[in-house]
């Protein structure tokens, strides 16, 4: 709904708009009416297409009402705020003041129309208000799919106003002195070059005013989107602590009085949050960031930077081991890091730039320590420019088997899919094998894939030949998974991951990325005996979903009716600038970071955090160091909530989560559509005792995204 309801919206505006300015030139043109005839007749027009314009305008209104009722009204509150005001008061103006004095020019009589007809028709309210209506109209066409408002406060609610006013002061101009002349009683020139010279220094002047304002606002957001050179996480102007109790960060100087002294025993530096890792690591890796060319499996050659010369190494340890991991920096010139997706690793382990850690420049190491306390499929990746690094190949993939597996599978296979940059354009792949692969399996073996998706946006997936469970969520265990049929699609968003499971037939199984009839996605064929000659996928019946899927979660949050902390996380989008840069910009609450109020909390709080995606797209939410449990879709209760760390939210969608706040640190919460995190879908997670131990900037070169 949300959807059918912005494309409406922009219809409807975009037809509003249309008319508005057709019923202007129209009414520009009443006072050169030779006959009294041609007045009434382009009266006659211009009410009709007056009335056009008021029907769409209420459409669109309804349209708006509508998705108050099916959404909610966070979903349209900036719509409602800054253009409702915007359109409402010109078309209230023509429907009271404009449309009673057209209808009074039919009884003007007089061959030609009388002076005083003449006069009422050259009124500059009426062109005005005529001109106002269609700006204002193509203004929110432009505003609901360039620049959403979300949480609009009164000055940008009176951008746009001040906007409209600048464009109709030059019109306002002419048409004054134009009503003036009427006035004085002196004849109008009717020639159709000289209104054709009128109208186009009206435009010119317009545009050059519009240029004025268009070049002041590029100035200014150029200047004030800049990023500081250097800052700490805790450098930000604002703070939400989601309605609860008072914390260390809103005390104001007492906080920055324990910031000075270390020695207070409630707060701790990130750098120290590294948990007890003082036992010997029971398995120790070595990844070595390096530029490397790659071929995969259909010649296609990448510009790869990976680990340790290779497409996602795979790091396999058992649960409880302690895993060391050194990470040696070869030739990356702008530093490297390592981030365990998903792992609630303590937060000094997070592989965060500039929160958790310096980055790893050409020459240098860092050794990451953590005991495996989580079982499940995970991934790794540097989380330096991350859009750009992972990418280009900086990632690979952590399994965590039980310390005793409750089911022996006689297959697993690990299939993390990717979107590569070619010699030959963009290929999808698992892992460098961007072709169907073939795999033979006895009939009865059981088999596990561990699916991955790396890429920034969600991906389709299809299992045919055989039901098959969904075993785990994001490394997540689900009880009691119900067996699910071969014509059961299922999608995940980026950095999300499914355990897939099923036993092996006499006949062959069919897994592959993305639609049926597309031949050119990856995918591997499972056979017994004989590989089929040509796999044919059918399309999809049906799309797997988790809110209705095995036993629900239970735990301390499933069973809470009130929560220490509630916070709201609006997604939006408009066009704007980051960093100097002009950018489509993905936002939270209507900013972008580092202007995104940063989530402060208690350990030990129980906390809830709300999606609404109101934006064009999908995002991918990624909460680092603490699983969520889903709670509701769209204002339900899911049938089963489960757990995740990355959630996948539609356009339209809304989602309740929740976690407790058991994991001491300073957290990223962003979009792992990674584009969208290098132009600002970013917030902080905060606990109010945790002090910075390092900077963000160019100065440091800890550029996290």
């Amino acid at each position: 709904m949300f959807m059918f309801g912005m494309i409406v919206s922009i219809i409807f505006t975009v037809g509003m708009a249309l008319f508005w300015g057709i019923a202007g030139i129209t009414a520009a043109g009443l006072p050169y009416s030779i006959t009294n005839h041609s007045l009434k007749k382009k009266r006659t027009f211009l009410l009709r297409i007056a009335g056009i314009a008021i029907l769409l305008n209420a459409a669109w209104y309804a349209t708006m009402i509508l998705q108050i009722i099916l959404g909610g009204w966070l979903f349209v509150e900036g719509m409602v705020k800054t253009l409702i005001p915007l359109t409402v008061i010109p078309q209230c103006y023509i429907a009271v003041r404009v449309l009673p004095r057209l209808k009074s020019l039919q009884n003007s009589g007089g061959e030609p129309p009388t002076q005083a007809a003449l006069q009422t028709a050259a009124q500059p309210g009426i062109v005005l208000s005529f001109y106002a209506a269609s700006l204002t109209s193509g203004i929110s066409a432009f505003s609901i799919f360039f620049f959403q408002s979300v949480l609009p406060g009164p000055v940008e609610i009176a951008q746009r106003f001040i906007l409209v006013a600048l464009l109709l002061l030059v019109p306002a101009i002419f048409l004054r002195r134009r009503y003036l002349k009427l006035v004085r009683g002196e004849q109008l020139r009717r020639g159709l070059a000289f209104r054709l010279l009128n109208f186009i220094a009206t435009a010119i002047l317009t545009a050059a005013l519009a240029f004025i304002f268009l070049v002041a606002n590029v100035l200014v957001g150029v200047n004030t989107s800049k990023l500081p050179e250097a800052s700490d996480m805790m450098d930000h102007s604002l703070i939400d602590e989601g309605g609860g109790v008072p914390t260390l960060m809103s005390m104001g100087s007492d906080h920055h009085r324990q910031q000075n002294d270390h020695h207070q025993s409630d707060t701790v530096e990130v750098a120290a949050l590294t948990g007890d890792i003082s036992e010997p690591a029971d398995v120790k890796f070595e990844l070595v960031a390096q530029r490397k060319e790659i071929t995969l499996a259909s010649g296609a050659v990448i510009d790869a930077w990976t680990y340790n010369g290779e497409i996602a190494p795979e790091l396999r340890v058992k649960h409880g081991d302690m895993i060391e991991v050194k990470l040696v920096n070869k030739d990356i010139d702008s530093g490297v890091t390592i981030h365990w997706h998903g792992y609630n690793v303590p937060n000094a382990m997070d592989g965060v730039p500039g929160m958790t850690q310096n980055i790893v420049k050409p020459g240098e190491s860092f050794i990451y320590k953590f005991r495996a306390e989580q079982e499940g499929s995970y991934w790794f990746h540097s989380h330096q420019q991350a859009s750009e690094q992972v990418r280009k190949g900086l990632f690979g993939t952590l399994i965590v088997e039980p310390e005793q597996e409750s089911e022996i599978y006689d297959e697993q296979l690990t299939l993390i899919n990717h979107r590569w940059e070619t010699d030959q354009g963009y290929k999808k792949a698992f892992g460098s094998r961007d072709e169907l692969q073939w795999k033979q399996v006895d009939p009865g073996e059981t088999v596990k894939l561990s699916i991955i998706n790396s890429h920034n946006i969600s991906e389709k997936y299809l299992l045919q030949g055989t039901e098959f469970r969904i075993a785990a969520i994001d490394g997540m265990r689900i009880q009691d998974p119900q067996p699910l049929s071969g014509q059961t699609a299922f999608r995940l968003g980026s950095g999300g991951r499914y355990d897939v499971t099923f036993t092996m037939p006499n006949h062959p199984v069919l897994f592959k990325l993305g639609n049926a009839n597309d031949e050119s996605d990856p995918g591997v064929i499972f056979y017994t005996e004989t590989p089929p000659a040509k796999p044919v996928f059918k399309t999809e019946s049906a799309l797997f979903d988790p809110s209705n899927y095995g036993k629900p979660v239970v735990n301390v949050v499933t069973e809470t009716n009130k929560f220490d902390r509630e916070f709201e996380m609006i997604l939006g989008n408009k066009m704007g600038f980051y960093n100097g840069m002009f950018n489509f910009l993905w936002t939270i609450n209507g900013e972008v970071y580092p202007r995104v109020p940063s989530f402060v909390v208690k350990e030990g709080d129980r906390v809830k955090t709300t999606f609404i995606n109101k934006s064009l797209t999908e995002h991918p939410m990624h909460l680092h160091g603490h699983h969520m449990t889903v709670l509701k879709k769209n204002n339900v209760k899911v049938n089963t909530p489960w757990l995740s760390d990355t959630l996948n939210v539609l356009p339209g969608e809304s989602y309740e989560v929740a976690f407790i706040a058991d994991n001491p640190g300073m957290w990223m919460d962003h979009c792992h559509n990674l584009d969208h995190a290098a132009t600002g879908m970013i917030l902080h997670l905060m606990y109010d005792n945790v002090l910075p131990s390092y900077e963000v900037g160019t100065r440091s070169g800890n550029l996290p995204d």
